[in-house]
């Protein structure tokens, strides 16, 4: 059963309704679109039944006068207390759509999430998806090793549970515990294999750089399984007594995502990562994507400068940059003048996965690739799906 437009709101202006509008009148409906991030609000109730106490109890019995979404569980677990600023800036109310109930202190139910990607996806264009965590990549700022290893191994048997090789929307990605290599491989190893999984997902607000030493293990792992490494960009620093507070929402989300995903790239490439493990594939997620040629070109010019510092380099920081995937969310299109060259420069027709960041409040529907002016119909293709569709091996 397809959802109708009236049944999502005729009144969300620049959302849903707009998008499953677009879907018809540009043919969605026959093409292969893969959206390479978007999110759920955890069910951290229902995970609770794959960990061990005392977290568990922390899990099933929240503090009401803490932050309901966050529920404090990795705060008060670590022994410290974490405010969400996503969601109390500055007094203002969390910006919500109507369509999902995300975020919000329950979570998704399972039935719920694959309603939303069973119906409501695949009638905006969208076949398949990666379905990722949100609350979960502000696990590093807790500062208990522990607390992130249980929930990552809790999220991953409730995926597989409810959803994975089970639904053929469904995919996702292992979360890493950064600081946790073994038990992070010995994960890798023990699910990578299984169907719906497509890859591992460190989140950039880990203060292990990607390029440590520490992480080659990890790599080892993915290498075997034959996994890409997916980097997700995060709001790290923008926590109460971190480097952006007191700024507004626009100016740390504007800033914290790329610079964290920058931080991990450099840090990649300049520890040489790629020569290491040269047929390892990575993947830089939502940072966007005009920041790209001034990252290359900075690290080029301190590079030929200072080459001592980077011994395992064959090529410049650059070339490798070239032959990592970016996704495209969220695309940064009020200077259209500045994405044809940093398409062209970046191979992006065989380098930029789409991806939506569904259903926070600045998704990109499928349209915003589409309707780029300088594309070709075998580029908007390939960038839509047949991209994600190679890279992630996707069957179908």
């Amino acid at each position: 059963m397809n959802v109708t437009m009236s049944k999502w709101g005729d009144d969300l202006p620049g959302g849903l309704t707009n998008a499953i509008k677009q879907a018809e009148e540009r043919g969605f409906d026959k093409m292969f679109i893969f959206d390479a991030d978007c999110h759920q609000s955890e069910p951290f109730r229902a995970m609770a039944k794959y960990i061990d106490n005392p977290l568990r109890n922390v899990l099933l019995t929240p503090d009401p006068e803490e932050d309901p979404f966050q529920k404090a569980l990795f705060a008060r677990y670590a022994g410290h207390l974490s405010n969400d600023t996503t969601y109390f800036m500055k007094g203002l109310h969390t910006v919500r759509r109507p369509e999902t109930n995300t975020p919000n202190s329950e979570g998704q139910k399972a039935q719920e999430l694959i309603r939303i990607h069973t119906e409501l996806m695949h009638d905006i264009g969208i076949k398949q998806s990666i379905v990722l965590p949100t609350a979960m990549l502000g696990l590093p700022a807790t500062g208990n090793a522990k607390t992130e290893l249980v929930v990552a191994k809790a999220y991953t048997d409730y995926m597989l549970d409810n959803f994975l090789g089970k639904y053929p929307e469904f995919h996702t990605l292992i979360y890493v515990p950064t600081r946790s290599p073994n038990e992070a491989a010995e994960l890798i190893d023990k699910v990578g294999s299984e169907k719906g999984v497509a890859g591992i997902m460190i989140s950039a607000v880990s203060l292990i750089n990607s390029g440590n030493d520490s992480m080659d293990i990890v790599y080892q792992a993915c290498k075997k399984k034959n996994l890409p490494v997916c980097i997700h960009g995060g709001r790290g620093g923008a926590e109460p007594g971190g480097a952006y507070e007191g700024m507004e929402f626009v100016a740390w989300h504007s800033l914290t995502f790329p610079f964290s995903v920058i931080r991990h790239l450099t840090s990649v490439v300049l520890s040489g990562v790629p020569v290491r493990f040269p047929t390892l594939k990575f993947v830089f997620m939502e940072g966007g994507v005009t920041w790209i040629p001034w990252l290359m070109a900075r690290l080029d010019d301190e590079y030929t400068k200072r080459r001592i510092e980077a011994p395992l380099l064959e090529k410049l920081p650059s070339e490798y940059m070239k032959d990592f995937y970016y996704t495209s969310q969220p695309l940064e299109q009020s200077h259209m003048e500045l994405l044809r060259p940093v398409f062209e420069m970046m191979d992006f027709e065989n380098h930029l996965l789409y991806a939506s960041d569904y259903p926070h409040w600045d998704f990109d529907v499928p349209s915003v690739i589409y309707d780029l002016p300088f594309l070709s119909d075998m580029a908007k293709k390939k960038i839509l799906g047949e991209n994600s569709r190679q890279l992630f091996r996707l069957s179908g």
